[in-house]
Formats: C-alpha cells, structure tokens, sequence
C-alpha cells in the first residue's frame, strides 16, 4: 500500500492493540464517554430535540441498534444520527479547542452502534473510541484552523467522519487497506460552515459527521474503494481543500506515543466552548469572595475580540439555545445562584424578568486584544466601593486545568437526575467507568435504554 499520511493513519488505526494505550489515555478515553452519556441524558434540555428524533426516525426507523433514553430501537443510521444529537442537544459535549471541533458527538454513537451489532467486549469498545477520537484531532490538528476558520468551515462535519470511520472499522475488522478506504469515503463527506452558527444546525454537523463516518467504515467494509490520499493530495486533499496545505507532519507525529486526544476538554457547564473559561473565573471569584448579589453595581466580563464578535449579539437571549450561548446570561446567573447548570437554562430561567433587568442595567461584555479565546476575566464592581476581579487562563476540564472524576460524577448524576432511578444512575456510571473490564455489555446498553423522560422534581 502506497505510503502517505492518510495510509499511516490507517494502518494506525486498523493495528492497534488495546494493551499499546497508556493509562492515562484509557482514564482520558473513559472520562470521554461518560460525558458522552451524560450528554446525551440532558438532551431533552435541547430546545429541538423531539424534532430530530422524529427525523431520525423517519429516514431509518425500525431496527435493532439502542438509543439512547429510549425504548424504541430504530436502524444503525437512525440511531446513530439520534444520539449523535443528543450528544451535542445541550451544549455541554466536549471540545477540541485548538480547531473548536466536538469529538464525542461523531464518535461515541457509531461505536456504540457497532460495539452492540457485534457484541464486542467493553475493551474493544474502549479502544475504538479511543482510535476513533485520535484519528479526528490529528486530522484537525493537520488543518491549519488559522485559515480554515476565517473560511468559515466548523470542523466537527470536516473532522469528525474521519474519527467515526475509524472507531466503525476497529469494531469491524477493517484492514489497513480497508480503512484507507474508509478514509477516503469519510473525506468526500466532510462538510459543515460556520454560515449555520447561532441555529441548531451546527448541531447538525455533529450528528451528519458521525453517520458519515458510520456510511464510510461499512461500506470500505464491502470491499468499496476510495482516494489514497484523501488528506494530503494536492488536488482537493482535505488538508489543501480546507486550509493552506495545512501542517501534514502533526497527522503523524509521535504517532501511538503522543496521544494528542488528551487535550480535548470537558464542558462541566452548559454553554458554548468559549464561555467555559468565563464560568471557571466566576466560579473562582465565588470561591474567593461569595459577592451578596443584591450589592453588585456593575459587571464586566473580558474575552478575546473574535469571541466578543461571536457572542457579544446574546445579551438578551431568547429561548434556551441562546442563552446557552449568552455571556450576560451564564455570568449573571451564576453570581445570583451560585450554580450554573441545566434547569439554569430552561424556559423559565430564561424568561426571569428580575434577571434579564440586572443584565440589562448592570452587565457588559467587553473585547480585550490582550486575552486569548482560552482566556477571561470577570470583574465585579460593589457597591460599597470594592472591586472583586478573577481572571481564568485555563478552563476547569482542560488538560492544564483537568477535571476529576468526581468533578464528571457530579455532571453525570446531574443529566441523570429524573431520568433514570438513583440505582440505574450508579450502575451506569460504575459500567461505564469499569467498561474494559466487561466482556459483555448488555446491560450497558439495556440501561442506555432505560432513562426515560425526566421526571420533575418533588
């Protein structure tokens, strides 16, 4: 097989023994999916979710594959596009931050599809994940994002059926030259732009970018055959197509030593990728100083200019999706109930007219040149004449500042809430965490199935 880039990938990925990942990238791996499905719990906080799942339903309904939260059981392409959504219906997934791409929500619904089809061990289906999310951000790390954002392109529809394929074709078998394939299959699917940003259809680009992946690792399956270098050539390449001819030595470099998937962050609040930073200092300056609400005469909030641009238009936002999206929002709500979660973003804390007149009179969101978008402060001025600042340079769930598994535990337990019973919440969180030391995961998906619509509290 011809060497380039996309063929050493491949053979990466179709070689690879579950004993060659080190521990810290299996305890990153599990973190992955248990956020994942978690995620996917809180998908009925997404506005539109009922809607994709009659789509889903309606162009591949009637099979055997799991979904999740549900009973009914529709075909490996439905249920693959439907919990993809879920994933990403809350805005708490994960998040590549050097090219702002969403990993779990096009990888973990294929493997789960597959994993289940082919009654593979929790350690095999730890180690497509984990392929699967390695391949994705080394594809998205070879793009010069530089170029590709200001092009407009969102990358999880560009990235993310590369990942997908290869977690479908670890579970399936697929060889170096099969998966080549896949590759190459997975390329001619990539699509997303950032056109869509501010609708739901950059969820979208999530869910299409996982059954992309799904098409592509099983129909290499059949023997199909596709570009050899779908990555670098230079005639419609990804790396050519999408940027500048990108940086073709990160797709490789260090390969199954460095495992650049480690850097993906976790969201531990709901709200787009840039506002994690902001949450993380308002949190630290509760910590520090727990402000009495009523005595706040002023709030500023700093971020870098390209995400005052992005975001500065919510600052009276209408309907969930907005407000997960709103700064003025989350920072208000977050020094009033010093918590920021789920039911902070429903309907009714939304529409809370005491709330939307404090954002209104007494908080701003400024562009500072000096912050990057990983970066942000939040300052709080008093009316008793102090002036109360905390500046994050690290999220809380990124690699400089990790979050622990009782930092997941408490998010799992959280989207979990009313959806499943307390018992079926532990005995899901303790599988997922135990996966690769099960050899049959029916129960896994049984309780996958198992959560039903969220019961209010009582």
């Amino acid at each position: 097989m011809e060497t380039n880039p996309t063929a050493t990938l491949a053979g990466f990925a179709a070689g690879l023994a579950p004993a060659d990942l080190p521990a810290s990238t299996r305890a990153m791996v599990r973190n992955l999916l248990l956020d994942a499905i978690a995620c996917a719990l809180a998908a009925d906080f997404g506005d539109e979710t009922a809607a994709y799942a009659g789509f889903a339903r309606a162009v591949a309904g009637g099979g055997d594959s799991t979904v999740i939260g549900s009973a009914e059981r529709l075909a490996p392409l439905g249920a693959t596009l439907l919990n993809a959504y879920q994933i990403t219906a809350a805005t708490i997934c994960d998040t590549y931050v050097p090219a702002h791409v969403h990993i779990t929500p096009e990888i973990v619904p294929p493997a789960l599809v597959i994993a289940e089809r082919e009654r593979a061990s929790g350690a095999a289906l730890l180690a497509a994940v984990a392929v699967g999310s390695e391949i994705a951000v080394r594809v998205a790390a070879g793009i010069n994002y530089a170029v590709a954002g200001p092009r407009g392109w969102h990358m999880p529809g560009v990235v993310g059926p590369f990942g997908a394929a290869a977690a479908v074709g670890r579970l399936t078998g697929l060889d170096a030259l099969a998966m080549r394939n896949a590759f190459g299959l997975a390329g001619s699917q990539s699509a997303g732009t950032w056109a869509s940003w501010g609708t739901p259809t950059v969820k979208f680009h999530q869910s299409r970018g996982a059954a992309s992946g799904l098409l592509a690792g099983l129909l290499a399956g059949q023997g199909f055959t596709a570009s050899a270098d779908i990555l670098t050539h230079r005639d419609g390449g990804i790396l050519h197509a999408y940027s500048d001819g990108g940086r073709p030595a990160a797709l490789t470099d260090r390969l199954g030593e460095h495992w650049e998937l480690e850097e993906i962050a976790l969201r531990l609040w709901p709200g787009g990728t840039p506002l994690q930073p902001t949450l993380t200092a308002a949190f630290d300056l509760i910590a520090a100083h727990a402000p009495d609400f009523g005595a706040i005469r002023a709030v500023r909030i700093d971020v870098a200019p390209d995400v005052y641009e992005a975001h500065a238009r919510f600052d009276r936002p209408k309907g969930t999706f907005e407000a997960l999206l709103s700064y003025h929002f989350a920072v208000a709500s977050a020094l009033r109930d010093r918590r920021f979660g789920l039911s902070s973003v429903g309907p009714a804390a939304v529409d809370d007219g005491a709330l939307g007149a404090f954002m209104a009179a007494r908080v701003r969101l400024e562009a500072d040149p000096a912050l990057t978008r990983t970066a942000s402060r939040v300052t709080v001025d008093m009316v008793d004449g102090r002036t109360l600042t905390q500046r994050s340079d690290a999220a809380k769930g990124t690699r400089a500042n990790p979050a622990g598994l009782d930092d997941l535990g408490a998010k799992f337990r959280t989207c979990a809430d009313g959806r499943l019973s307390d018992a079926e919440a532990r005995e899901l969180f303790d599988r997922i965490v135990g996966l690769e030391d099960q050899a049959d995961l029916t129960r896994l998906f049984a309780l996958l199935a198992a959560a039903g619509p969220r019961r209010a509290a009582t």
